[in-house]
């Protein structure tokens, strides 16, 4: 690395004299510009290397000091430059004048080159610390901004996830009655050839008939109520999806909610060998977000099967919905599997606290649940667990949100 860059002192002085007895004392330890009027000084300041320092004469004619300083100060090109100003003027009032200005130091006439070296190297030295803490500052801003868009990045993510997993479940529910429809078709078909064949014989039977308009009638029906069943699941899937793609507030029944926006995860729970039971009380109406309470107990109940059980323990989670007075709902979602280490307890909600660490866990599930359940559901979330006796997730929420409000990116 080469030799450090001598700073660049800028002497302002209508004076010849104090020009050569500033520069002779200075040169020897800065780079020195002396200039005798306001105007060329602030040609030299806006340049594209402006002076580390300016002594600043503030009688001048033309130009004094003072409004130098004061353009100087106003242009972001130079406010941060230090200026002091040398001058006869001795007064508190011109002194304070200076320094309202933006001036850091006032020296008065006769000038002692000692003093003004001592105060160009502590206020020189005091710039250093200053600009090396603003290039702190914009380092320090910079990697939040970068750290923002890696969380919403993420949140994104972990949204998307909770999503996918409601269309694989979905789509694992919509098999089953499109699976029954077809087969009661294809059944169907075959009586319909088999009595074709036999007409087309002369060898159909009055009891052939009868009995094909029999197994027809069942079929026809079979396939109605599949179809009407796998009809109803897509419309509740379409219902789920438009609640989660935004924050609306409408009013809803609770438990016929409920069944819709978890139906879809039973298959993931089942898959991993858990079971779900869901206790409602009947015509519980909600004026809220369906949206968000949907997604934020798809995450608890993801959060159950990914943390709650040990390898191979077939486990049990449940969700009951009580009323609670001044028109609140609790809703407590608890799992009997292997509990949470208390001292993991107070992170629980901490954005990206995890205890599996990995692509799959960034560890932001429960830090959206939480602020969906403050920041729109205007409820509370807390946890309580105690080490090989389950967890239970505890959200209560008022049955009528006070206010329109949006979820969080």
């Amino acid at each position: 690395m080469g030799a450090p860059t001598k700073a660049t002192i800028l002497i302002v002085d209508d004076t010849a004299d104090n020009l050569s007895l500033l520069s002779s004392h200075l040169k020897s330890i800065y780079t020195v510009k002396t200039v005798n009027n306001g105007d060329a000084a602030l040609r030299i300041a806006f340049s594209n290397h402006p002076p580390d320092l300016i002594l600043l004469d503030v009688m001048m004619p033309s130009m004094d000091g003072y409004e130098v300083c004061r353009r100087l100060k106003a242009d972001p090109r130079t406010r941060d430059v230090p200026v002091i100003f040398l001058t006869a003027r001795t007064s508190v009032e011109d002194e304070k004048f200076g320094l309202d200005l933006g001036a850091v130091d006032y020296i008065s006439k006769p000038i002692s080159p000692p003093i003004v070296l001592a105060r160009v190297k502590n206020h020189l030295s005091l710039k250093a610390t200053a600009d090396s803490l603003r290039a702190t500052v914009e380092e320090v801003r910079a990697a939040h901004s970068r750290l923002e868009e890696t969380q919403q990045h993420l949140i994104q993510t972990e949204k998307m996830a909770a999503l996918g997993l409601l269309v694989s479940g979905v789509a694992h529910e919509i098999n089953t009655p499109i699976g029954v429809a077809l087969t009661a078709v294809s059944h169907l078909s075959g009586l319909v050839e088999s009595l074709a064949s036999q007409f087309q014989n002369g060898a159909i039977r009055k009891s052939d008939l009868a009995r094909f308009l029999e197994n027809a009638r069942e079929g026809a029906l079979l396939v109605t109520t599949n179809i009407v069943r796998t009809a109803n699941l897509i419309q509740s899937f379409k219902q789920v999806v438009v609640d989660r793609a935004g924050s609306e507030r409408r009013v809803f029944d609770l438990k016929d909610y409920l069944s819709d926006a978890l139906f879809g995860l039973d298959p993931h729970l089942r898959e991993a060998g858990h079971s779900l039971t869901v206790s409602c009380p009947t015509g519980l109406t909600i004026d809220s977000h369906p949206g968000p309470l949907s997604e934020v107990l798809s995450i608890l109940i993801r959060n159950a099967v990914a943390h709650a059980f040990r390898p191979g323990q077939s486990g049990r989670v449940t969700l009951s919905v009580t009323p609670r007075e001044e028109d609140w709902v609790e809703l407590r979602l608890a799992d009997d599997g292997k509990g949470i280490d208390p001292e993991h307890l107070p992170k629980l909600f901490d954005p990206f606290f995890t205890t599996r660490r990995g692509i799959e866990f960034p560890g932001l599930g429960l830090y959206i649940a939480f602020n969906l359940v403050h920041q729109v559901l205007q409820g509370s979330i807390e946890v309580e667990s105690l080490p090989g006796g389950g967890a239970t997730f505890v959200v209560r929420m008022p049955r009528r949100v006070s206010a329109p409000a949006e979820a969080p990116a």
